[in-house]
């Protein structure tokens, strides 16, 4: 017969479980400061995402049928999105800097080959980023632009002025004529001069944005040198430790073609030696 051994198994399995310790996983000094790093450009990349967020936002809003620049609803959600997205270049922008300064070309120690690793990645894509927020913003006031033209043109033409002669000349509806006449002027008139009004507050929050991006630009134009003075400055360093490895082999190579020489040498006089006792030696023998 099989002996049924269910309680057994479970008497032990309930004196393992009674003795199992607890292990505590220490982290050590250097691998919290590379989660503070990590966590930091974590940080930063959550920062950009949110930048391309708000362009897939606002490049869907002005992409419906229903979209209208003069629509106050949409005009303030777009100047939300991209007020927060210009806010959040100029706190990537001000990271980016402050990191630059702590990374120490000279230190080849693992945090700081991650620091560098990761800088560059961050910075590389912060500046992809950039790149499409401003299209993105050229496309929309292009976009704005033309729309408010073709309204403009549409509410200046004028009546012709031979339905303007017709209806004036009318007899029967001469009062109804010229009160229609009169309202129909001073309306056009009144929406001239709201789109004359529009148009400068479009041209006057144009220039501004214009003005506050500029800053933004020439910080990142700033940026992208300072990537290529660095990228130069590593190849420059990359010649010199070539070069200076190069003398090195080259001292080294030089030596021990020396010592070959001396080496041949001593064969060459000792086979001589050799050969010259032999032939002394057949020489003199009886």
């Amino acid at each position: 017969m099989v002996k049924d051994r269910l309680e057994e198994l479970k008497r032990n399995c309930k004196s393992n479980s009674d003795n199992e310790a607890t292990i505590d996983i220490v982290v050590t000094k250097a691998q919290k400061e590379i989660l503070v790093v990590l966590d930091k450009f974590s940080e930063i990349s959550s920062w950009i995402q949110n930048i391309k967020d708000n362009i897939d936002l606002m490049r869907a809003t002005i992409s419906e049928a229903a979209f209208h620049y003069n629509d106050k609803g949409i005009r303030d959600k777009m100047k939300l999105k991209i007020d927060e997205s210009l806010a959040n270049c100029k706190k990537i922008h001000a990271a980016i800097k402050l990191m630059e300064t702590e990374i120490d070309e000279n230190d080849l120690s693992a945090l700081s080959r991650i620091k560098k690793i990761q800088f560059l990645l961050i910075k590389d894509f912060y500046l992809k980023t950039y790149r499409e927020h401003e299209e993105f913003i050229n496309s929309y006031e292009e976009k704005v632009k033309k729309i408010a033209q073709m309204e403009a043109k549409i509410l200046s033409v004028p009546i012709p002025e031979e339905t303007e002669a017709l209806l004036s000349n009318s007899t029967g509806n001469q009062c109804f004529v010229g009160n229609v006449l009169e309202e129909t002027t001073k309306m056009r008139l009144e929406l001239r001069d709201i789109m004359t009004r529009h148009n400068e507050l479009i041209d006057l929050e144009r220039s501004l944005t214009e003005v506050r991006d500029m800053f933004v630009k020439i910080s990142t134009l700033v940026m992208e040198q300072g990537a290529m003075i660095q990228v130069v400055e590593y190849h420059a360093q990359q010649a010199t430790l070539n070069v200076e490895c190069g003398a090195d082999q080259l001292e080294k190579a030089r030596e021990k073609k020396i010592k070959r020489l001396k080496t041949k040498s001593c064969i060459l006089i000792w086979v001589t030696v050799i050969l010259s006792l032999l032939i002394v030696i057949l020489l003199f023998a009886p």
